[in-house]
This record gives C-alpha cells, structure tokens and sequence, in this order.
C-alpha cells in the first residue's frame, strides 16, 4: 500500500493495548478509523482521543466472536465511511493462569478460539467480498503471536489459536495477492498490555481465573521471553510500516535461533529436512 492517508481502517480490539496503538498510528499517517471493541466505553474512549489529534473516527461495540456482531460492525464502517482499505483484526484473549490442556474446560476452547480463531474468521468472511469489490489496494493485518510460530508449554489453547491464525495468514496472502490484497500476520513478543486483566473480565463468572484453582505450570521460556517486553506504541508504529511496505511477517522481537532450531528439528529430525 503506497500510502495510508485518508484510507479507511477497521481495527478490532482497539479500545486498549496493541489495538489501541495500531489505531494512534494509523491515524498519524492519515487514516480514518473504526475503533472497535467489546467495551464499548474503551472503544469511546480512543475515538475521542483520535478526534482530539484531528483525526476522523467512529467507535463501534463488537464482539468478534459473533458473526452477526461483525456483520453490524462492518455495517456501521461503511455507513460512516463507505470503503475500508484496511482491517486489522487484532481482538484476542489470553490464557492465564498458564496451566496444562488437563486443566483446560471447553468453556477455556470456546472462549479462547472463539475470540483468537473465529474472531479473525467472522472478520475475513464478513469483510473481503466487500473489500473486493473496492478498486485500489487493500490490506489485511491478523494479529498472531510469537506463541504461533514458537508453541508454548503451559499454554496449549492459545498458541493452538495463534498457530491457527498464522497458517491463514500465510494461505490467503498468496489466495488475494491477484485480488488487490496485501497480508500481514502480527506475531508479537511480550507487550506491556491489560489483556490478561480484559480477558478475564470477559470469561463467566464461574470461569475467572478467581473462581477456579490450578495447578500452575511453569515453563521458564515465558520468562526468557519477558525480558524483551516492550510498549505498545512500538508495535503499532512497526504495524504502519508492513502495511506499506507489503510485509507478511512482522515480528516485533528478534526470534531467538536456538527455539527455531528446536522447533525445526521438532518438525523434521535433527539429520533431514524432510521425512519419507
């Protein structure tokens, strides 16, 4: 995408944290935006924000999980604005305390798929035959994680959604290349983000981390990777710049080569690159 300035963005989840961040900077470079969100409020609160820097906005309530949700969201977009150039489907969920698939309910799949695997579903179902139908370019930003490309211990439903979200990023980039699409999947490191706290907000009440006992897991990777956490505004300043620059990867942290190596020889041996 040569430039973003007065392109339409939708960006899910952006009442706070990497989503709020990827919205600020969008509208830095010009961009109109649809803050969307599950917390209304949240979502209020950052259209205000990006209205006070000059920028135009609408705040739209979203549970992603919900196909009709989405529907009414992309209704909303394009009656305030007519196109959308970009969508970042950004919401998800975390899963916290870390423990093992023995302690996962399937209210914890439900819940975590239906936010980090669906949510970017119902968003490329709902807004691509639109979006195609735009001349000009368009760009798809899917937030994943590192925990997509580097699965974690203690962490099963969640590096299972984003190893998901990773794959479909990769398939369609090439499927809406001849359509006007570019494609970019967000693996982010550790952010410095209230995910943990609005994840938990969102489960029922009987499924809060408060209500229910675990044993914990500890994988000591998790904390390797913590010294490397970095703030939001980063992320969404590097977001700006795959959407130009056509990026399909964007890692926000250096991936370290002894875990590619590892999960390399996990896949294929340690003697091949391949097996019969």
């Amino acid at each position: 995408m040569k430039n973003l300035e007065q392109k339409v963005a939708v960006v899910t989840g952006a009442g706070s944290g990497i989503g709020r961040s990827i919205a600020i900077a969008l509208a830095t470079h010009g961009a109109q935006l649809v803050v969307a969100d599950i917390q209304e409020a949240s979502a209020a609160e950052v259209r205000d924000e990006l209205i006070a820097q000059g920028a135009r906005a609408i705040a739209v309530s979203v549970d992603v999980a919900q196909r009709q949700s989405v529907v009414e969201m992309a209704d909303a977009a394009l009656s305030a604005f007519g196109r959308v150039d970009v969508l970042c489907n950004n919401a998800d969920v975390s899963w916290r305390p870390s423990r093992t698939v023995l302690e996962a309910t399937m209210e914890d799949w439900n819940f975590i798929l239906g936010v980090n695997l669906w949510g970017v579903v119902h968003g490329l179902d709902v807004f691509l035959p639109r979006m195609r139908m735009q001349p000009g370019e368009k760009h798809i930003v899917n937030t994943a994680s590192l925990a997509g490309l580097l699965p974690l211990a203690g962490h099963a439903p969640y590096s299972a959604s984003k190893a998901a979200v990773t794959s479909l990023s990769e398939s369609i980039s090439q499927e809406l290349a001849s359509e006007g699409f570019g494609v970019t999947v967000l693996c982010p490191g550790f952010v410095h983000t209230n995910v943990t706290t609005n994840s938990d907000k969102l489960r029922p009440a009987p499924e809060r981390a408060e209500n229910r006992q675990f044993s914990p897991f500890e994988n000591p990777l998790l904390k390797r990777l913590a010294l490397t956490a970095m703030e939001p505004e980063a992320v969404g300043r590097m977001v700006c710049t795959a959407i130009l620059e056509g990026t399909l990867y964007l890692n926000t942290d250096v991936v370290p080569a002894d875990l590619v190596q590892e999960r390399m020889q996990t896949l294929f041996g340690s003697q091949t690159v391949g097996r019969a």
